[in-house]
Formats: structure tokens, C-alpha cells, sequence
């Protein structure tokens, strides 16, 4: 089965493959094919240059299937990595709004921020204010 290069980049940690440059690419599609996996073990045995260098880490070899419309991931695990989180990391709502951000001080303390989530304002029994002590 056809093989491509993989690691992740220590400076960002995202997903790398072999370029057919040789150089290391983050896009998929770009990915130097190997027919197996022997073809494959010397440019595998390359990348502990970059790994020494510490550039990548965990370079590994993917099962990859090509078919008329691209290459593509045989396994789900890669396929994920391929394609990105499975999860939005950018909330689409706030956790906290700003207006709800309440400082309060102390007499003879450290000042201390309370922070009320929103739904603590739903119900008044269920206020839960962690508070975070910075000097």
C-alpha cells in the first residue's frame, strides 16, 4: 500500500508531511508518495536529521489510498490529523461576558476577582463565583 511521511513541528506542533520537494509541508496533497514501504524507510531514516535538529518530532509512516480524486488517509486517525481538529477552538459564544466581570477589593487583602459565568444569573441558587487571588 502506498505510504506518505508524517511528523508534527515542535515549533507549533501542527501536522507535516515529506514534500515531493523534500522540504516539509503542512497541505496534505503535497505529500511526496511512496509506493511501500521500503521505498520509504530511507527518507523515514532522513527525517531523524530533523528530529536531532528539533524541528519535528514522531515522524511515522501513513497508509495513504490514491484514487481519481485525490489522495487520501486510509486510516480515521489520519484522516483527522489530515484534515484538523475535529472541534471548533474558537468559542462561537463567549464563556464569560465582559460586562459580567465583577472586581471586588478587600480591606486588608490581595485584591480578588469574581467571576460569575453566565449562566450563574439564570437562577439565583446557583451562583458560583471562583475567585482568582493576583497581588
Amino acid at each position: 500500500m502506498p505510504k506518505i511521511i508524517s511528523a508534527n513541528r515542535l515549533a507549533d506542533g501542527r501536522v507535516v508531511y515529506v514534500g515531493r520537494d523534500g522540504d516539509w509541508s503542512e497541505i496534505f496533497a503535497k505529500a511526496k508518495v511512496f509506493a511501500n514501504e521500503a521505498a520509504a524507510d530511507p527518507a523515514l531514516s532522513k527525517t531523524r536529521d530533523d528530529v536531532n535538529a528539533g524541528l519535528i518530532v514522531d515522524p511515522n509512516l501513513v497508509e495513504v489510498v490514491e484514487e481519481a480524486s485525490g489522495m487520501r488517509a486510509a486510516t480515521l486517525r489520519e484522516a483527522i490529523r489530515a484534515a484538523g481538529p475535529t472541534i471548533d477552538f474558537l468559542a462561537r459564544k463567549p464563556i464569560f461576558d465582559n460586562a459580567l466581570v465583577t472586581r471586588l477589593e478587600t480591606g486588608n487583602g490581595p485584591e480578588t476577582v469574581a467571576v460569575k459565568r453566565r449562566e450563574d444569573f439564570r437562577s439565583p441558587a446557583r451562583i458560583r463565583t471562583p475567585a482568582i487571588i493576583s497581588s
